[in-house]
């Protein structure tokens, strides 16, 4: 039911979107000739080869993964790199470090469509989600076509740990997809258990 709702409640935000996007233009906070990407329009192309995934929300999350990243683009099994973000500020930090076999992309509407047409596209091997970026319709998608899914530097607060409880069944069957948890702290960890998390591990803040 609440996979329903929920599926419910992001059309409604993917029918109002060209509103949001457009007021965000307005303040600058979308980029022109980029905004397009979040309705799978993508402006980038997909290498032959292994792709890894990289999704964090902001500027923290993605400077956090950078020494991992770096250290990937030196991985010859690993042909491309894609990250993937909500905000232009964190898009232009991607493309400041000019690295070789990663490309940036925003992050697209999480509805059921959007996140097929996506995977379908880049086919990653691997997904890293970055703090506390849950998104219900992805994570389902990745876990139907059986791509490992990792929780990297996990980071639940109590609140909300708490409104996570209020849909508890909801939360099991959200966490349980992902395939490795890696948490930042303690107090995160046995949130992750509580919520139905498997193969939890800590391993401190990045």
């Amino acid at each position: 039911i609440m996979y329903l709702l929920y599926r419910f409640l992001i059309n409604i935000i993917f029918v109002i979107s060209p509103i949001i996007i457009f007021v965000r233009l307005f303040k600058k906070k979308e980029e022109l000739k980029r905004f397009k990407e979040k309705f799978c329009f993508f402006t980038q192309q997909r290498i032959k080869g292994t792709l890894i995934w990289f999704h964090g929300a902001s500027v923290g999350e993605i400077q956090s993964i950078i020494p991992l990243v770096e250290k990937f683009e030196k991985d010859k099994n690993i042909k491309q790199i894609l990250i993937t973000s909500n905000t232009i500020s964190s898009s232009k930090i991607v493309n400041s470090l000019k690295l070789k076999k990663t490309v940036h992309q925003f992050f697209p509407i999480d509805t059921n469509f959007l996140s097929k047409k996506f995977i379908n596209f880049w086919k990653p091997s691997k997904v890293f989600f970055i703090d506390s970026e849950i998104w219900p319709n992805t994570l389902n998608n990745l876990y139907e076509n059986k791509i490992p899914i990792v929780l990297l530097n996990a980071r639940i607060t109590k609140k909300t740990f708490n409104k996570w409880m209020m849909v508890d069944s909801f939360a099991k069957s959200v966490f349980y997809k992902f395939s490795l948890c890696l948490s930042s702290s303690n107090e995160t960890k046995s949130y992750l258990r509580k919520l139905g998390g498997k193969n939890i591990k800590f391993f401190g803040n990045l």
